[in-house]
């Protein structure tokens, strides 16, 4: 499993300390988060996480599927990074995936973007 992960920076870059609250990390995501994948989001989000990140946009439009294993591994994340002052939100869903996570309410506790410009604008206009 692959996805792609870009990193966008919100003001100037000090090449001496790197400020966490001015990059935000735009993941896109491929076409299923299942228990078989969502193990490896995980590591991967977490190591995010650890290493500082405080602004993570997950792109799901790609994903055409999505099981409890995935939604529990995106709401641990965002509790994860919550932790640490920092935020997690959705992307580009799809409506066959959003009436998923409107099912199990998933919009109540992560942010969920139309589109990844909705996204970027949330974190460059608030304070972590």
């Amino acid at each position: 499993m692959s996805f792609e992960i870009e990193i966008l920076n919100l003001s100037f870059i000090n090449k001496d300390k790197i400020d966490y609250e001015t990059i935000v990390f735009y993941v896109t995501y491929p076409e299923k988060i299942d228990i078989e994948t969502s193990r490896q989001l995980w590591v991967f989000l977490n190591t995010l996480i650890n290493g500082g990140a405080k602004k993570i946009i997950i792109d799901l439009k790609k994903v055409s599927q999505i099981d409890s294993g995935g939604i529990s591994t995106l709401i641990s994340a965002t509790k994860q990074i919550r932790k640490n002052n920092g935020d997690l939100v959705l992307s580009c869903v799809n409506e066959s995936i959003l009436n998923i996570l409107d099912v199990v309410r998933v919009g109540s506790f992560i942010k969920i973007f139309n589109t990844d410009v909705d996204a970027v604008q949330y974190f460059r206009y608030i304070t972590i």
